[in-house]
C-alpha cells in the first residue's frame, strides 16, 4: 500500500512538472498560417515633403496576408488634405513571437513602403509602424472575419 502511494505521488509530481514546464510553450505562437486573413486598418501620422516639412497623413484600408508570405491591399490615403485611392502588394514575414514585417510597392505613385508590426490578441489585431525615412506613421488593424 505504501509503495502504491509513493508511486502515485511520484507520478503526480512528474505530471505537474511536465505541465508547468510546458506552459511557456503554450504562449501565443504565430506563423504565416495563423496570421493569414483580411484585416481592416487605419493609419495616421506625418510624412515629409520634398522641402523637408512634415504634413499630416492618414489612411484607411483592407490588407490581406496569405499563407505563403504574400500581402496585398487597397487603401484611401490623405496627405495634407489631398485624397488618393491606392493598391499595393508585396511580401511579409512573421516570427514565432508574433512580430514581423512587410514590404509593398504602392500604386499609382510607385513607392515602396516598409512596415514593422506585431500581431495581437491571437492574431485578431495588429499594431504597426512605417520604417521608411520621412515617415512618422503608425497603424492599427483588426481581423475582418475570424473565419477568413
Amino acid at each position: 500500500m505504501r509503495r502504491n502511494l509513493l508511486v502515485t505521488r511520484t507520478l503526480a509530481a512528474l505530471a505537474i512538472t511536465l505541465i508547468t514546464s510546458s506552459l511557456p510553450a503554450l504562449a501565443a505562437q504565430c506563423s504565416l498560417a495563423s496570421v493569414s486573413g483580411s484585416y481592416g486598418y487605419t493609419s495616421a501620422g506625418f510624412v515629409a515633403t520634398p522641402t523637408g516639412a512634415f504634413v499630416p497623413a492618414a489612411a484607411a484600408g483592407r490588407i490581406v496576408f496569405d499563407r505563403h508570405g504574400n500581402v496585398a491591399g487597397t487603401q484611401t490615403r490623405v496627405v495634407a488634405g489631398s485624397a488618393l485611392d491606392e493598391t499595393y502588394s508585396g511580401t511579409y514575414t512573421v516570427n514565432a513571437d508574433c512580430t514581423g514585417s512587410f514590404t509593398v510597392v504602392v500604386q499609382p505613385d510607385t513607392r515602396t513602403s516598409t512596415v514593422n508590426l506585431v500581431w495581437t490578441d491571437n492574431a485578431k489585431g495588429a499594431s504597426a509602424v512605417f520604417t521608411n525615412p520621412g515617415f512618422v506613421l503608425t497603424a492599427t488593424a483588426r481581423r475582418i472575419d475570424s473565419k477568413d
